[in-house]
Parts: structure tokens; sequence; C-alpha cells
């Protein structure tokens, strides 16, 4: 029997392969989320060998060796070697000290590929804490989950007709509680046997030490783990009041216990750069647990103590603010706050935004005293959530001025310019309205100048992608009028490729030719709402200013009184208007499903790989229609 299972193949293999594909040539980031242990390395691992067995594969062990991998595949890539960088749990690589986007930007530029996993409480809490958000965006993200599909299960049988593997035959019997991958990581079984450990003549120091380092990590601690920490912190973990009544085995036998290898897969404690970590599903069901018990001071003090980095007090903050311990961020942040260090001062105003208002408007002006642009909008954002909306729009135009670039995007926001004496079309209260009525529709003038519109949108935005192609789009040079109708987009799609912007574009040809076949244009996709909004904001200005030309256009057609109405187009021929808060500051990170408005309101498709696929599967275009140009 072979050390590890051989690969049972996923249902998603083929779009974690297209998406690997897609990245050659390109550079960017393919991230492959979801609970430990349900096969995310494993899978990306399998793709790499199947899809780039030919690139040089840089995987840094830490944090501390992040710069010099970067440096690396930057060098190779450089000089023309197809280069992929590891990262392998990527929120060790992630946060303040981590990853930026500068770098991001510069790996991509040299046309590296970033294959990186993730687990989900992870990704969640980076999300709600607003890190890295920028990086997680711009990847290429698919979920894998925890429960295998009928189909995976399927494949799982027919692998054991070749190979009579009895792991892979366990995990099929457990497959209705847990995943096929889980199992075959031992997951469930070293956690039962965890719960099991500290019963009387059982492993309770064992245990203990596991639930230390299992605390830990939910203190926020990514790092390796001495033994020395493990032995200070695990007393606490010990069963009962009285320690001694429980006669627990030695240290050796404890550690022992806690560290030997398990069904051949893996162990407790796993040994990692000199020190040791908890197994990641075990952390995981702790967090699972209906009612995890709250962290002891403890294991606080001893993070604290454990992290001698900056960006590992980062980490404590974040995990301390998830646990509701204001008090330990403050501990964490603080002294580098202290020190002059900016990015803490700004995580200190965005941690205490709802339980104390003035205490973050203080860390956040500190912030921008010591030249954080960032903290400029987030202040902004201080003052809507207290309504003080004049103070918000003033701080918006100071970050948008110093190249925030969601701030930029604020002032972007398609409008309609409003026009003189417009007719509203009667609504079903009126006494005008009948029951019968056809649906509201625009009138033949109106729609001809939106096709104009939108045909005109559509060329101009071609225009722009011969110029630009795929290069980001800087605050500054929108700012500047480099971009026209690139410009409008929210700034979340400022840095997609050209492959991407040849998508949006065709979404203005959709429309307009909904409205060439005689139909009314109403968005099929989160890309058509912004085409279609953006071509208002033209529409309404020709009639305002052009209207020489719109007579013209119009010409034979009949003319109404409802001629013209923007106002009642943007009421009526969309469903919501969900895709403007793509625009505000204070809704960043909305188009992320796991944000909590998100999750609240049910919105989806505000991801800019999103927003191409149809809201419904009837009104699908025709995937062989082309492009315009």
């Amino acid at each position: 029997m072979t050390l590890v299972p051989s690969y049972i193949p996923r249902d998603l293999d083929g779009q974690v392969r297209g998406a690997l594909s897609r990245l050659i040539g390109e550079g960017g980031m393919l991230l492959l989320t979801g609970d430990s242990a349900v096969g995310k390395t494993r899978t990306a691992h399998q793709a790499m060998l199947d899809t780039v067995p030919d690139h040089v594969l840089l995987a840094p062990e830490s944090s501390t060796h992040l710069e010099r991998s970067i440096a690396s595949a930057i060098d190779h890539a450089s000089s023309g070697i197809p280069t992929l960088l590891w990262l392998n749990d990527a929120e060790r690589f992630l946060g303040p000290q981590g990853l930026g986007m500068q770098e991001f930007r510069t790996l991509r530029s040299a046309r590296v590929v970033i294959v990186a996993t993730m687990r989900d409480s992870f990704r969640l809490r980076l999300v709600r804490e607003r890190v890295s958000v920028d990086i997680l965006n711009l990847a290429e993200e698919i979920h894998l989950e925890r429960i295998w599909s009928p189909d995976e299960l399927a494949r799982t049988r027919k692998s054991l007709e070749t190979e009579r593997d009895p792991r892979v035959a366990e995990a099929l019997r457990a497959a209705r509680e847990h995943g096929v991958a889980e199992y075959l990581a031992a997951g469930p079984q070293l956690w039962r046997e965890l719960q099991e450990a500290p019963r009387v003549h059982g492993h309770p120091r064992g245990a203990a030490l596991v639930h230390a380092a299992i605390d830990l990590a939910r203190a926020g601690i990514s790092s390796p783990i001495s033994l020395q920490d493990l032995t200070d912190l695990h007393e606490e973990y010990l069963p009962g009041s009285n320690k001694s009544l429980i006669s627990p085995e030695s240290l050796d036998e404890a550690l022992t216990w806690a560290t030997e290898p398990r069904y051949g897969v893996t162990r407790h404690l796993l040994p990692a750069s000199g020190g040791w970590h908890a197994f990641d599903f075990l952390v995981d069901a702790q967090l699972r647990r209906e009612q995890s018990p709250p962290l002891p001071d403890r294991t606080w003090d001893a993070a604290l103590a454990i992290a001698t980095e900056d960006h590992h007090h980062h980490d404590v903050a974040l995990a301390a603010f998830a646990n509701d311990r204001p008090d330990i961020g403050d501990r964490a942040l603080v002294p580098l706050a202290k020190k002059g260090n900016a990015v803490a001062m700004r995580s200190l105003g965005v941690l205490h935004r709802r339980a104390d208002p003035k205490q973050a408007r203080k860390w956040l002006k500190r912030a921008i005293n010591a030249g954080d642009v960032v903290a400029m909008r987030l202040l902004g954002n201080q003052h809507v959530f207290q309504n003080e909306w004049d103070k918000g729009v003033k701080w918006y135009r100071r970050a948008a001025k110093a190249g925030d670039a969601e701030s930029v995007a604020y002032f972007c926001e398609p409008f309609i310019y409003q026009q003189p004496n417009p007719t509203a079309p009667p609504a079903p209260d009126d006494e005008d309205y009948e029951e019968n009525s056809e649906p509201w529709a625009p009138t033949p003038r109106t729609l001809k100048v939106l096709e104009a519109a939108l045909d005109i949108a559509c060329d101009m935005t071609y225009d722009e992608i011969e110029e630009h192609g795929g290069k980001p789009m800087k605050a500054g040079k929108v700012n500047k009028g480099w971009y026209f109708m690139l410009g409008y987009l929210p700034s979340q799609a400022w840095r997609q490729t050209r492959r991407w912007r040849r998508e949006f574009a065709r979404c203005y040809d959709d429309l307009a030719n909904d409205i060439r076949t005689g139909q009314t244009p109403r968005p099929t996709c989160t890309g058509e709402e912004l085409a279609l909004h953006i071509a208002l904001l033209h529409a309404s200005a020709m009639t305002l200013d052009e209207m020489d030309f719109v007579d013209e256009l119009t010409t034979g057609l009949p003319e109404s009184s409802q001629d013209f109405d923007w106002d009642a187009c943007k009421d009526l021929l969309f469903e919501d208007h969900d895709v403007l808060w793509l625009y505000w500051p204070w809704m960043s990170g909305i188009e992320d499903p796991a944000n909590p408005i998100n999750e609240f309101a049910r919105v989806a498709h505000l991801r800019p790989d999103d927003w191409f696929l149809p809201f419904r599967e009837a009104h699908t275009r025709d995937p062989h229609r082309g492009h315009r140009r």
C-alpha cells in the first residue's frame, strides 16, 4: 500500500486546470478555498503536475522567505523560464507585512503564476477585516466542498476495483458524515482521538499540548510554536481544577502521543521549521463546534509573546477582534502605532469602528498624519456611518486627489443628467392606469437614442482597449482622463485583463442589438447592468446638449410626452441597482460572497470574474456571437 492514496479525480478538476491554463502567459493567482483537509493542496498539486509540469516551482516555507521567493520568481520569469509561486495556506503570506498589491502587480507583470490555497475560516477573517482583499478579488477563486458529490463518490468506488486501498474503502463508508478527502487525511479520526484522550489513563497531557496549539492558532499564531511555549501553556488545558487527580502522563509520553504519525498520513502536532503547529483540521473542527470555549487570557498572553514580528501582531489583532477582545487587539497594535507604524494606526481605526467611533477617528487621523492615504477613505467611511455625509465626501475627495482608487471610482459612478420637465409613466396607483395596460417600455425615440449611446460607448471602449490593452488602470491616470469609458468602471475592475475588457465592451453591443431586434434592453448579467447605467448617463447628456444630433437620429419616429425619460429607464429597466454599491467606499468588499452585507442581502455576481454569468439560464447569450472587433 502506498504512503498516500492514489488521486481520485474531483468534479472541479477541469475548472482548476482551465483556470491554470488561462493564467499561463498572463500571470495572476489561482486560489483554491475550502475547509481544512478537503483536498485543496492535493487538487492544486495534481493540476500543476498535469498542466504545467515544465514550470519552475518556488515554494517559500514561511513569510520570512517570501521576499526571496518573489525575487527569484521574477528573475526566472524575466529570463523566459516559466515559473509558479506556490503559496500553500496562503493566509501565512498575506497581510500588511506579506504579499502586497505592489508585489502582486510586479509578479503578474512578469507573468508569474501564483497557485495558492486558503481555508475558509481564514478567508472570511481577512474579508471581514479588509486585509489583502484587493488580492483576493483579483484571484481566480475555486471553492472545494467538504462533502463529495455522487459523481465523485462513484469515481471513488471505481478506484477500489483496480486498487484495493482499505483507507479509501473506510472513507467511503464514512462519506455521509465526512468528505472523502478529509477522512483520507485522518481528520475525523484524529479529532475523535483528541476528544477521548483526556480521560483517566488516557493521554490528558498530550491532549493539553494539542489544545494549546489549537488555541494559539485561533489566537492568530500561524508561525511554528516552540516546544517550550507549548509546555509553558499546556497545563491551562489539563482537565479539572485539581490537575494532579487525573495523573497525567509524563511530558515525553505526551509529546510522543501528540506527534506520532497516525494512519500513515498525519499527526495531531505537525513539525515545522524547528517548532510545531496543530493539524489544520483540528483547528477548524474546534471552530465548527456550536459553543467553542473562549480563549483563556493566558493563551492571549502567550500569543502576544510569540508574536515577535510586526505582521504577527496584526494576525493576533485580527483574531482578537474576531473573538470580541478589543483589549487584546490594542495590546497587539498600539506598541506598533506608537513606533510610527501607519498600518497599525489604520488597523486600530478599523477595528474600533463600531465599539468606539471616537477612538477610531483618532487613530485614522494619526494614520493620515503619518502619510497613509487609505486612512483618508476610511475616515470618510466613519463619517458616513454616523450620517455626516458632507464630512465623508470631503475625505473621499482628499483621498481621491491623493490617489486612492476606491475614492476616485466613487466620483465616477454613472448618473442621469436632469432633463427639462420629464413626464413619468403612469404607475399602477394612478387614475390613468388600467389593469390591462401593457408593461411599461421606453418610447421609440428614447430607444433610438439609447441604442446610439450604447453603440458609441462600445466603439469608444474598444478604442481604449486597443490603446491600453490589459494594463492596470491607476487612480492618477483616471483622474487625468487617460481613460474615458473604462474610467467609469468601479475600481474592482481596474486591473482586469484585455480579454475581460473585451467581454465588457460586448455588453454594450448585446444591449444595442436587443433594441435593433425590437426588444426592450433588460440586462442579463452584471456587466450589462453596468454598461446600461453608463449608456444612460451618455444618453441623458445627448438629449440635454446635442439636440440637433438627437433630432437627426429620431427623424420619422413618433413623438411622445414620455420621450427621453431617463429616470424612468433607470427605475424600470433594472431589477435592482445593487451593482452601484461597487462605487460606494463604505460598501468596500461588497462584491465578495463572504462579506456580511453580501450574505445578508444575497447579492450575486458582483465580483468582476462573475460579471458575465447570466442571472438566469433562460437568458444566456449565444456564446458564439463574437465581438464587434
